[in-house]
């Protein structure tokens, strides 16, 4: 017996049964759009330390990408359901050192320097405390934000994932009547869904190369070793920086890219999970800049379509991108690709293949296309 594959030709003998994988993680498609919602400093805007985004899957699962400093924590309207959090770093701007104090549909709200003020727990916890959410992220994240949720409510909470024997799905079943957090280590995957055996949303964590460190310890840690870290300038050790790959019932795959730069895992992302929609950073600045995210986009992960993010300056007036900021430089750089603009509170709606439904793809601007302007 012949069988042709995607990757190659097998001859096998009369009689043998054979379980054939035609792609890694190939998932039943259910039908349905996959909603993502930005939550920025101000609404219909995309502003200069805007990160968070909801991610709403067609059986209702609700997950938060770095709730970041554009949240105002746990009571956030804006929010509904939280089931699960994900956060690709500990820097201020993705775990939340601070929350939004602004209202965002304020026509006078500050899109450069949004009003903010200290958390102390962090946003992340805020949010997952109030909402029940399971925290899936790095193992020193998870342990970390375990005490700050415990700090916040009093209790104890268990870990979303207990030690397991066998195979079978590494499920996690939403609603929770408390919040949790689970490590997730490269290479591994967990669904989150809402009954067990049902289809769900897959999360797969992968690299991204970036610094992770604690900033301001004095701000977040409690021992009298905070002090003395803060007063040599040290930042405490946080795990390694990440980006994801969230694979909805639909069969869209997005890449959350995280802050990085380049890398050849890129490649591995691209092959193993195949995505077709991508939330890059292309600040210049603490991540990389258009010309190098054009070079992941082309190159490397080569999505269908992407979302745009960490922006490190104001890119919109009346949700227009502004000529002479960096996400126009990329739009123009980016040509034929559909580049998407997270103007805040404007719910994004993508099936299967990265198609957006009823939006508007943003076109650059007169100025600014060309390369290295």
């Amino acid at each position: 017996m012949r069988i042709e594959t995607k990757h190659a030709v097998r001859v096998l003998g009369t009689g043998v049964l054979v379980a054939l994988v035609l792609e890694p993680f190939a998932m039943a498609q259910q039908p349905g759009t996959v909603k993502i919602t930005p939550l920025g400093a101000k609404t219909g805007e995309y502003c200069t330390r805007d990160r968070a985004l909801i991610f709403e899957d067609p059986t209702g699962i609700r997950i938060l990408y770095d709730p970041g400093m554009t949240v105002a924590g746990g009571e956030d309207t804006r929010l509904g359901e939280v089931h699960a959090i994900l956060v690709s770093h500990n820097h201020y701007d993705h775990i939340g050192y601070q929350r939004l104090t602004q209202n965002p549909d304020n026509p006078g709200a500050s899109c450069s320097a949004a009003l903010t003020i200290q958390t102390g727990n962090t946003t992340t916890a805020e949010i997952a405390a109030a909402k029940n959410s399971a925290v899936l992220v790095n193992a020193n994240m998870a342990e970390f934000l375990l005490g700050k949720i415990q700090n916040i409510l009093g209790f104890s909470i268990p870990a979303c994932f207990p030690l397991r024997v066998g195979l079978g799905p590494n499920e996690l079943v939403v609603p929770r009547l408390s919040p949790c957090t689970g490590g997730l280590g490269f290479g591994t995957n967990r669904i989150v869904t809402r009954f067990p055996g049902t289809p769900g949303v897959r999360i797969n964590i992968v690299p991204a190369l970036h610094s992770d460190g604690i900033f301001s310890p004095n701000l977040l840690l409690k021992s009298p070793l905070a002090g003395s870290m803060a007063d040599d300038h040290l930042t405490a050790y946080g795990g390694l920086a990440n980006g994801y790959v969230l694979t909805f019932t639909n069969g869209l795959k997005v890449y959350l890219s995280g802050d990085t730069g380049p890398t050849s895992d890129m490649a591995i992302t691209r092959d193993l999970y195949h995505p077709q929609l991508a939330v890059v950073n292309v600040d210049g600045v603490d991540s990389m800049g258009p010309e190098e995210a054009e070079y992941v986009v082309k190159q490397l992960v080569k999505p269908t379509a992407v979302i745009v993010s960490h922006a490190e300056q104001p890119v919109t007036t009346d949700g227009r991108v502004n000529p002479e900021t960096r996400t126009a430089q990329f739009i123009g750089l980016l040509g034929d690709i559909p580049v998407y603009v997270p103007l805040s509170g404007r719910t994004m709606e993508f099936d299967g293949n990265a198609n957006c439904i009823g939006c508007s793809r943003q076109t650059a601007p007169a100025r600014n296309l060309v390369r290295g302007k």
